[in-house]
């Protein structure tokens, strides 16, 4: 209420949205505010905690806020990108720079209301992973996100998709070694 009053929306995002509608119990929540800048926010709650410094984010009783963003690759590998936020930044603009339809949904936290403007709805009941836009070839992260997302609920690999994990063969090695842990511990 605090956001909306203060002309901003938020939203659950990504992962949380998706869980929910398998049915899975998620433990984290992830929350997307936009209409709202940095600053204002910081305002608004003081106590919470920046974290992150690639692209910090707000983090409020183990619960993370990031600002809508879009997201422009400006070199090699997983973290060589220009970061824009701005006050005008739609929630489908930052559902847009996701990797995967099923965690481009959103859920209005005030009206329920579910934004999914990728169709990760009829993904999910197809079972099936397909980029959201060309901009997956951006992250070479995401080839071993897919992997296990398709592993862990048993989801086919779009085609399209699928080529484009193969572009990102070369830029693999390019990873942290910590990043590339962290999914497969996954």
């Amino acid at each position: 209420n605090k956001i909306k009053s203060n002309g901003g929306n938020l939203y659950l995002v990504g992962g949380t949205i998706r869980d929910k509608l398998l049915g899975i119990v998620n433990h984290d929540e992830d929350y997307c505010v936009t209409g709202i800048s940095f600053d204002e926010f910081r305002e608004l709650f003081p106590r919470a905690i920046i974290r992150g410094k690639d692209f910090p984010v707000f983090s409020i009783d183990d619960k993370e806020f990031a600002i809508a963003r879009k997201e422009r690759k400006i070199g090699i590998g997983h973290n060589s990108f220009d970061v824009e936020t701005d006050k005008k930044i739609t929630i489908e603009e930052d559902l847009e720079r996701r990797d995967i339809t099923i965690n481009a949904i959103a859920e209005e936290v005030l009206t329920n209301k579910i934004i999914d403007p990728f169709n990760g709805r009829e993904d999910l009941k197809k079972k099936i992973i397909k980029a959201v836009s060309s901009h997956f070839v951006e992250d070479p992260l995401r080839v071993y996100r897919v992997a296990r997302f398709a592993g862990q609920f048993n989801f086919n690999v779009e085609d399209n998709t699928m080529k484009m994990m193969k572009q990102l063969k070369n830029e693999l090695s390019s990873l942290a070694v910590e990043r590339v842990y962290t999914e497969f511990s996954r």
